[in-house]
């Protein structure tokens, strides 16, 4: 059996519908005209520096191209002692023979290192010079 509703609730105070802010905020940018533009002053064309200068070049290049020639002349007689002081190790009688001529390869290779790095430091020096780092 259904049980009629009371209209006398109904007609009461009318419902209001409360209004609440949305969760999520939309960005509305301002946008702005500029009134007018200007154009990035030039800057007038200097000249190199010195070191920038064709004249200033064959000193440069030669000083590169000797530290890379006595590199490349430290590597061949450095590795040359080096597998020389593999070879005494591999070809050694005695345990004293086998350990000089290991010693006499690690030097040599540390030899090579410290070579490679000083040319490595000196080339360095020649890139700063050029404003190359």
């Amino acid at each position: 059996m259904k049980t009629p509703t009371s209209r006398s609730l109904e007609l009461g105070f009318p419902r209001r519908r409360l209004t609440t802010p949305p969760a999520v905020a939309l960005w509305r940018p301002e946008i702005v005209l500029a009134t007018s533009i200007t154009a990035a002053p030039r800057r007038a064309v200097a000249l190199a520096e010195p070191a920038g200068r064709p004249e200033a070049l064959g000193p440069q290049l030669d000083a590169a191209r000797s530290l890379l020639v006595s590199l490349g002349e430290a590597r061949q007689t450095l590795g040359t002692a080096a597998t020389e002081a593999h070879r005494r190790a591999e070809q050694a009688g005695s345990t004293r023979e086998r350990v000089s001529a290991t010693i006499a390869a690690y030097r040599a290779e540390a030899a090579l290192d410290d070579a490679l790095s000083g040319t490595w430091r000196r080339m360095s020096a020649l890139m700063e010079e050029r404003g190359l780092r």
